[in-house]
């Protein structure tokens, strides 16, 4: 755990550096993986909507470099503040999604887990988006609809043991991934990408939460070992 935890720590750095500008040479960047599954952290970084900096997302950008390295999945996140927000910005003006876009209509990627933070108020460890509308819970998830009960139970498993009251996972009660243009709902409007927004709590975020940093980790290798192994045939 403590490799872990340095190894997070410096990978972090890009993104922390001068108050979380970031110090990356672009506003984002993408490298390749070698298992069917990508990890997006489209607010490691500040960024600004509606005429507003808005905070990053602590650790997300550090924790997506890290299953990167230890899973092979592919990568995206943003390297340093631009005057946008890849994660609402519409199509033509959002060259985060345009990219990713790109990048996932080359290769045979079967699924995408799009990191985001929420404050550690919030009620939940972690919340599921998948873009519900009137008519389907889960149109992100395409056919694969036991995705979002298979992430569930790997998460709820994972923190059993924390030692934080709040353990439980939700889905799509605050943050759907569908009431703006997210990563989550454009990528999979426009491709066969099954596609999870992830909003993780705080206290699951930071390093010096020991148990509940960890069962985060291991969770999201898990999930990420599943999504890689799975016969998307």
């Amino acid at each position: 755990m403590e490799d872990c935890v340095k190894r997070i720590g410096e990978l972090e750095r890009l993104f922390s550096d001068n108050q979380y500008y970031g110090r990356g040479k672009d506003a984002f960047f993408i490298e390749e993986g070698i298992v069917p599954v990508m990890v997006s952290a489209p607010h490691a970084v500040k960024q600004f909507r509606d005429g507003k900096i808005k905070k990053a997302d602590v650790y997300t950008g550090g924790i997506a470099r890290y299953l990167h390295e230890v899973t092979g999945c592919h990568l995206i996140c943003s390297g340093r503040y631009t005057e946008n927000d890849p994660n609402y910005d519409q199509p033509g003006s959002n060259a985060y999604q345009d990219a990713l876009l790109e990048y996932l209509n080359g290769r045979r990627i079967a699924a995408l887990l799009d990191l985001h933070g929420v404050v550690k108020e919030r009620e939940y460890a972690i919340e599921l988006g998948t873009v519900p509308t009137l008519s389907e819970e889960d149109t992100s998830l395409h056919e694969y609809k036991f995705i979002a009960d298979l992430l569930i139970g790997i998460f709820e498993s994972g923190f059993k043991e924390c030692s934080c009251e709040k353990k439980s996972v939700w889905k799509n009660k605050i943050f759907s991934a569908g009431n703006q243009n997210t990563v989550t709902k454009f990528i999979s409007e426009n491709t066969d990408t099954v596609c999870v927004q992830l909003e993780i709590n705080r206290i699951y975020r930071e390093p010096e939460n020991r148990k509940e940093f960890a069962a985060l980790i291991r969770s999201l290798r898990e999930v990420i070992g599943f999504l890689a192994a799975y016969d998307w045939k």
